[in-house]
């Protein structure tokens, strides 16, 4: 086996040494390595993030870009923000009286109208690749940054399935701890789910009996990065900040439950505001339900009003904490819908433009990026692509854009996309942040 561990390439040893890691020791892995300190660039004044991904492909003429004195608008009616000038869907109140506090970008515009493929494009910057998987924004931060907390992970994702990049090239030590459901918080751990202490210990005791052989037998960077998990995840499981992740300790919880909502999105801000107050720097809260292709304005109101109430909240409780400075929020879809209503009372897949969000975190509120044109169709000014919404997110985070880091293949990457410049035939990137949100 040693010798068959030898031939592979790196990425290959890599995916040997987890398949072979898990089969050996039995358990799920908590991934919460550290990473190098790197100085942070860019001035920026997010210590935290909070990103909201609304899968399926959000609607643009529903939510952030009304088009309600256009037939392509269908039934949706525009709601003041106090702007003259701008208004947004009625099916967001919440932001529209918040409006000075969020700032939004009409003008994001997508290659691809494949979920997949958008929601790659979107969490990494980067096209999709057989040859290698490249890292989602949190992992960047931790790497770019360092560890912020000593015990909790630096980055968490909810409710976002098995299709997430999550640390990419960068390796599992890296990888955000995967939360399904906001109410259960870190699955098969004391004292989640019956597991009392004596049967943690077992579990432990009978991991270790496995472990010992197979580090013995492949003393490997990667699998030395496996037991730096296991030891940075007991430390975990064994601290009281564990209860960080149990929603039922909330201040105020049914109270809180009512404001944010008793919907999956609704949970998952309110877990996401509990995890930056405790130290968390990087959480994505994932929803779905966005994919109307049938019925649009019977759906939109559960959808698109649970997303409104889970932010306004979550404005609201980061003001009070004096987080809001502090804490980038931003809303991200892979694309948009089309502004052409379909026969069967829904919207279809629509790359060409769509709308994202930015609140917090040194971000000017009360604005509007870019543009679409009268009919929702189309980019009518300053495009934005999803390299430039990651970019916005570093700048606002203070991650250098010009950091070079190498994949284990030995290829270049940027945390916003790059290219190599024609007349230097240097790695400069790609992406570039909306800087009139931070002027």
């Amino acid at each position: 086996m040693k010798d068959q561990l030898n031939k592979l390439d790196q990425l290959s040893r890599r995916q040997f040494v987890a398949n072979t890691a898990k089969t050996a020791l039995g358990v799920s892995i908590l991934p919460l390595g550290a990473a190098n300190k790197v100085q942070a660039a860019g001035g920026g004044k997010a210590e935290h993030c909070i990103f909201f991904y609304m899968a399926g492909g959000m609607t643009h003429m529903d939510t952030f870009d009304p088009k309600p004195n256009h037939e392509n608008g269908g039934k949706t009616k525009g709601i003041k923000t106090g702007v003259a000038g701008i208004e947004l869907a009625e099916f967001m109140p919440e932001m529209a009286k918040r409006f000075k506090d969020i700032a939004v970008v009409r003008s994001m515009t997508q290659k691809t109208g494949d979920h997949r493929g958008g929601s790659y494009w979107m969490h990494t910057s980067y096209q999709p690749r057989a040859t290698i998987v490249h890292p989602s924004m949190g992992p960047w931060a931790q790497t770019l940054l360092g560890k912020k907390h000593e015990t909790l992970p630096d980055s968490v994702t909810i409710g976002a399935g098995g299709n997430h990049p999550g640390a990419g090239f960068f390796g599992p030590a890296l990888s955000p701890l995967p939360i399904g459901d906001p109410d259960k918080g870190v699955q098969n751990a004391a004292p989640y789910d019956g597991v009392d202490e004596k049967l943690f210990d077992k579990r432990l005791d009978l991991m270790n009996t496995f472990d010992e052989g197979f580090r013995r037998k492949f003393q490997t960077d990667e699998v030395s990065a496996y037991t730096q998990f296991y030891d940075e995840t007991l430390k975990l499981m064994q601290s009281e900040d564990l209860e960080t992740f149990d929603l039922s300790k909330e201040e105020n919880y049914q109270e809180k439950t009512g404001r944010y909502g008793n919907s999956r999105v609704g949970k998952g801000a309110m877990l996401a505001k509990r995890l930056v107050s405790s130290g968390v720097r990087f959480v994505e809260v994932q929803s779905g339900g966005w994919d109307m292709h049938n019925d649009l304005w019977n759906a939109i109101q559960g959808t698109g009003g649970s997303l409104d109430k889970a932010l306004g909240a979550l404005i609201d409780d980061l003001k009070a904490e004096g987080l809001f400075e502090k804490t980038l929020i931003c809303v991200g879809t892979e694309f948009g819908r089309t502004p052409k209503i379909n026969v069967n009372g829904g919207r279809d897949h629509h790359p060409r433009v769509f709308s994202t969000m930015f609140a917090g975190g040194g971000i000017n509120g009360g604005q509007v990026y870019g543009s679409s044109t009268k009919d929702g169709m189309a980019v009518e000014e300053n495009p934005v692509e999803p390299r430039d919404f990651n970019a916005t997110i570093a700048h606002a985070m203070g991650l250098d854009l010009n950091k070079v880091v190498y994949a284990p293949s030995g290829r270049p990457f940027l945390i916003a996309g790059h290219q190599r410049d024609p007349k230097t035939d240097e790695i400069v990137t790609e992406g570039h942040p909306i800087m009139p949100f931070f002027s």
